[in-house]
């Protein structure tokens, strides 16, 4: 058997990619996404026909990793390739892929816990969220104010308005927080949410209040709402689950 790595732009692989997403139990959320489209792509080869694709980012992380049939009995000995590419010293993984996890654990130094993924449930999609709140589209001209009180959490801040994907929470005449819906480039009618609770606000419910405001958002539009956060921000993983997310699956970060 002969393997090799050819590079190829993202677009070359991009459907087999979705398929791939596709099959998964649990979905991924928009932090995995946006460092797989922001890694180097790999079609890999097995004597001489393509049987599954790669990407590592900034050259030492992997980030995935699939192998098709019938070319995943080689999996050990593509992914120890794969390993020894670039300057690989860790890889992403979501736990709900498995084929990739079980070969990503293979002579692995430590297993580092990354992140929460969630998903809404049917009954948080049906919920009305609290009526004292308003969540209102960002404008050009609130783009200063979200930059002072947020630094660069939502950076870039004039391309994601520009995008509608930032939204201010109000409640009553008091500017609380912040929300983010960002849509999915990997899976349809999904997109990933998020907040950010002005400190002096911050355990009062203001962060589920925005997270309740953005999943109504999806539910009347149709979209299925997804969720992240780091694993060790307890916070935020109450915010997000006292508004109805629940989370089946983690990243992994696994070093080697």
């Amino acid at each position: 058997m002969e393997s090799a790595f050819a590079i190829v732009l993202f677009e070359e692989i991009e459907q087999e990619v979705h398929e791939h997403f596709a099959e998964l139990p649990s979905k991924i959320d928009a932090f995995l996404e946006e460092h797989i489209l922001g890694s180097l792509h790999m079609r890999i080869l097995i004597d001489g026909q393509p049987a599954g694709f790669a990407s590592i980012h900034d050259e030492k992380l992997i980030t995935q990793f699939a192998l098709s049939e019938p070319y995943r009995i080689h999996g050990q000995a593509v992914f120890s390739r794969l390993r020894k590419m670039e300057q690989v010293t860790s890889a992403y993984v979501p736990t709900s892929d498995e084929f990739y996890l079980a070969h990503a654990l293979d002579d692995h130094r430590q297993v580092l816990r990354q992140a929460y993924f969630f998903s809404a449930t049917a009954a948080a999609m049906n919920r009305q969220p609290p009526a004292n709140h308003r969540l209102v589209p960002a404008t050009p001209g609130d783009a200063a104010t979200i930059r002072e009180l947020t630094g660069d959490f939502f950076a870039p801040i004039e391309e994601r308005i520009s995008r509608e994907e930032l939204f201010l929470n109000w409640r009553g005449d008091e500017l609380v927080g912040f929300g983010i819906r960002e849509m999915s480039r990997f899976y349809p009618n999904t997109a990933s949410i998020g907040m950010f609770t002005i400190e002096q606000y911050r355990g009062t419910g203001a962060g589920s209040a925005t997270i309740a405001h953005l999943i109504a958002k999806c539910s009347a539009e149709g979209i299925h709402p997804l969720a992240g956060c780091w694993y060790y921000n307890h916070r935020s993983k109450r915010t997000l689950e006292r508004a109805g997310l629940h989370s089946p699956t983690r990243l992994l970060r696994i070093e080697y």
